[in-house]
């Protein structure tokens, strides 16, 4: 199977209470409820496996976002980080 990469290939729901926080460059936050984790294709190495690592899914815009897919089209001046519960 071909796997693209920032794609995820799981999902887990999570557990409430867990947040994913926003920082931009001016030093602004704000929060978004993590909904679900998931398994993210992130690379490939020379043998041909695929690389993944758990990201949290949340909710922002109205849509669902992986962190992967949050920094593709935000850009990565606005960091993004778990905030436990």
């Amino acid at each position: 199977m071909n796997i693209s990469i920032h794609c995820p290939v799981s999902l887990t729901p999570a557990q409430p209470g867990w947040w994913v926080q926003h920082t931009s460059p001016d030093g602004g936050k704000f929060q978004s409820r993590i909904v679900a984790w998931a398994v993210v294709a992130v690379g490939t190495s020379e043998d041909g496996t695929t690389g993944t690592e758990v990201q949290p899914c949340f909710m922002e815009h109205g849509s669902l976002w992986t962190v992967s897919e949050w920094y593709a089209a935000m850009g990565t001046e606005c960091s993004v980080a778990v905030v436990e519960p």
